[in-house]
């Protein structure tokens, strides 16, 4: 236990340092490789449609299938970053539910509610005036929107009107959920309490189902990142470019797999092995990451520039997952309505999407800026609310108490 200790506190140190600036860049380019994949679905024409498509084609079209993958990098990131300020709230002494909730719930919900209704707002557009069926009556889309939006997605709805990417969140919150209470139920020494964390992890384990139970281990695998020795070994710069390689062919057997082109011969949706790989792979290459380069210093002006530039493509790249396609699926539709059949693949579209694709980060950096840069202001007013309604609360029994004893 002593050695896993020790082992959080090395990881948890390095993390302070330069490596989370450049998880902070991997994750806003998982973000865009994600609208990659749905905007090439809209924007070129299906790849059965193309005739002796030549390798930069074909290289292209692989390219523009990395979404799946990048989902798979989200989960290592956030299993990560959730894990470590578990840990390190544990660490220190200071471990609060009531902290933790609000700034998970925080986090989440100052983006998934305007993007909830940004989705209302562009099917309603896209079905009124450009043909597009949203395969919804009023029922069905008031209980999708509250499926959606207490995390139900998967289990009892289906991502709420064209916004498919919501799938994921439903997977992060469980794990949010979940994680915390494993931990705790190892550590509590309190029996009941004990039980209470088991019956509970149970029920969540039960109520996700198999598939979103299997996909925690791979959320897992940024935890394992944390508790792993550091070792001499990979302070090499063949173990740091294997290392990306690897990560590499991992992500590009994803959509090779998915659609049949490799270890199997038709279309399938059973990728966990394959996914398992990518985290596995990624996960080696964080830790490499952390350890090998923990000594080494670039010059401050490069250091400034890698910095800002991983600071500004991570404050919009949740707001980018969320809202890229009900936007993308809206100008679809009024495009297929004016004649719009899709492009072939040439160095003219290729830039087109290159252009659009900076259009959509934009628009998602603009969005942000009234949703996900104001999560801290909203956690302190959520904070001072609890605050003073536990204040109010201790302040009446004090009282009950005082008039009890004056009787």
């Amino acid at each position: 236990m002593n050695n896993l200790y020790n082992n959080f506190l090395k990881a948890n140190n390095l993390l302070e340092g330069k490596v989370s600036i450049y998880l902070d860049f991997l994750r806003g380019l998982a973000a865009i490789l994600v609208l990659m994949e749905h905007l090439g679905s809209r924007l070129f024409l299906g790849y059965g449609y193309l005739q002796n498509p030549s390798a930069i084609i074909k290289l292209l079209y692989l390219l523009n299938l990395l979404g799946g993958p990048s989902v798979i990098v989200f989960f290592v990131l956030s299993g990560l970053f959730i894990s470590r300020s578990v840990f390190k709230s544990i660490v220190d002494n200071n471990w609060s539910w009531k902290t933790y909730l609000v700034n998970r719930l925080s986090r989440l919900y100052v983006v998934l509610i305007p993007a909830l209704c940004l989705t209302i707002i562009a099917d309603n557009v896209a079905s009124d005036f450009f043909d597009y069926n949203r395969y919804m009556d009023s029922y069905t889309n008031i209980k999708e929107f509250i499926g959606n939006l207490f995390y139900l997605q998967n289990i009892f709805v289906g991502s709420y009107g064209s916004n498919g990417p919501l799938w994921s969140l439903s997977y992060e919150f469980w794990y949010y959920m979940l994680f915390p209470i494993i931990i705790l139920l190892f550590l509590n020494q309190k029996k009941i309490l004990k039980v209470v964390y088991l019956f509970i992890a149970l029920a969540i384990i039960l109520l996700i189902g198999q598939r979103m139970s299997y996909y925690f281990l791979i959320w897992l695998v940024g935890m394992l990142v944390l508790l792993l020795p550091a070792t001499r070994r990979v302070k090499n710069k063949f173990t740091m470019t294997a290392s990306f390689l690897f990560v590499c062919l991992a992500m590009i057997m994803r959509p090779l797999v998915n659609n049949g082109r490799l270890f199997v011969k038709h279309y399938t949706n059973d990728l966990f092995i394959v996914d398992l790989f990518i985290g596995l792979s990624l996960g080696l290459l964080i830790y490499i990451f952390m350890h090998g380069t923990a000594k080494k210093t670039k010059p401050e002006s490069e250091k400034k520039w890698i910095e800002k530039t991983s600071k500004l493509v991570a404050s919009f790249s949740f707001s980018l997952y969320l809202i890229h396609y009900p936007i993308i699926n809206l100008v679809y539709y009024w495009a297929a309505k004016n004649g719009f059949k899709g492009l072939q693949p040439n160095l003219i579209s290729v830039l087109i999407e290159i252009l659009i694709v900076a259009l959509m980060c934009i628009i998602a950096f603009m969005f942000s800026r009234i949703t996900e840069v104001r999560t801290n202001v909203v956690r302190a007013i959520i904070m001072n609310i609890l605050e003073r309604f536990s204040y109010h609360d201790q302040k009446t029994k004090v009282t009950k108490m005082e008039n009890n004893l004056f009787k």
